[in-house]
């Protein structure tokens, strides 16, 4: 999906190479399967074009389920706390800017709150003209205001690891003095 391509450039804008990797992990995992089987397939029967059997149609329910755990906002919110790396936020924007930009009308929007949810928004299709304005538009005002989107998501993260770690250090402190 083009779509991946505008993940990792956002990816790498904001974190460069470790953010541009973060960045198409959720389309690789969800979809790595899928286009694999179907390039499989392709090899192995080439009466269609490639591009007319990339469907929604023939994703499996495996496809979907890769699909729905990593395109979890929980998943990397949970990731981004254990591994306390901030190049993790391009993955979660990258789901962020799919949940809005899918349609029920084309590849349906990412169940983002799975396991706990299945809901998906039915938004603008990223592969509509007004889709893709709104991802170029996106993606122009993150490459003008990075510096000011990094310091953000920068004060963000660190302050919720200073609350994690004074939390640990005031315990810390009271065994010291006992």
């Amino acid at each position: 999906m083009p779509a991946i391509v505008v993940h990792g450039l956002i990816g790498y804008i904001l974190y460069d190479m470790k953010g541009l990797v973060y960045g198409i992990l959720p389309d690789l995992i969800g979809f790595g399967y899928y286009f694999l089987r179907l390039f499989m397939d392709y090899k192995f029967n080439k009466n269609d074009s490639l591009l007319k059997i990339i469907s929604p149609n023939k994703m499996n329910t495996l496809d979907w389920n890769l699909y729905d755990i990593s395109h979890s906002l929980i998943l990397w919110l949970i990731l981004m706390y254990l591994l306390k790396e901030k190049a993790i936020y391009a993955a979660i924007i990258s789901i962020i800017m799919d949940i809005f930009l899918h349609s029920s009308n084309g590849w349906r929007g990412p169940t983002f709150l799975y396991p706990i949810s299945n809901y998906a928004y039915d938004g603008i299709s990223w592969n509509k003209p007004l889709g893709i304005l709104i991802t170029g538009v996106i993606t122009l005002l993150i490459y003008v205001y990075r510096n000011d989107i990094i310091k953000i998501l920068d004060d963000v993260f660190d302050s919720n690891l200073n609350n994690s770690n004074l939390n640990d250090s005031s315990i810390n402190d009271d065994v010291d003095t006992i």
